[in-house]
């Protein structure tokens, strides 16, 4: 639960600096809800201070900091062909960490390994984050965040 787009950007700053390289961040939530502040506070815990932006327009940015972050926005992708264009495969999974806003958009290019983040809006500034994913990752970016999990229905610190 993030109460303020504040602690969303803090909540990706701490997982911009436990992210290594590879990781794959997959963001789904309408517009407004927050996926481009988790992104600034991503780069942030990366080192990259100043410039993240949302790229809808540029689709593809790409940052330096401890790892390159590779910033993809999908909303302005509407069939699947637009996707081969794009070079997915020399950002998703190297060296660099890699964040898709509108994730759903990839469909069968989807990559299994990724951390899956949707954001559900409750109240003007109140979100709710589900995460999902590869439960290892899940769990250190769980523990750098602060987080309770839910494994087999009980919540875990």
């Amino acid at each position: 639960m993030s109460e303020s787009p504040d602690q969303t950007e803090a909540l990706g700053r701490v997982w911009g600096e436990v992210a290594r390289p590879g990781s794959v961040f997959l963001l789904q939530g309408d517009l407004g809800a927050g996926k481009t502040t988790l992104v600034r506070g991503l780069g942030r815990g990366l080192g990259i201070e100043n410039g993240i932006k949302s790229p809808s327009f540029a689709i593809h940015l790409s940052y330096p900091g401890r790892l390159t972050l590779h910033h993809l926005d999908l909303y302005r992708i509407q069939v699947p062909r637009d996707l081969e264009e794009l070079g997915l495969e020399d950002v998703m999974g190297r060296d660099g960490v890699c964040v898709v806003e509108w994730s759903e958009r990839l469909g069968p290019e989807t990559p299994e390994w990724g951390v899956r983040i949707r954001f559900e809006s409750l109240k003007p500034e109140t979100r709710r984050l589900t995460i999902s994913g590869e439960q290892g990752l899940i769990r250190e970016l769980a523990q750098a965040g602060g987080i309770q999990t839910m494994e087999s229905g009980v919540p875990t610190p």
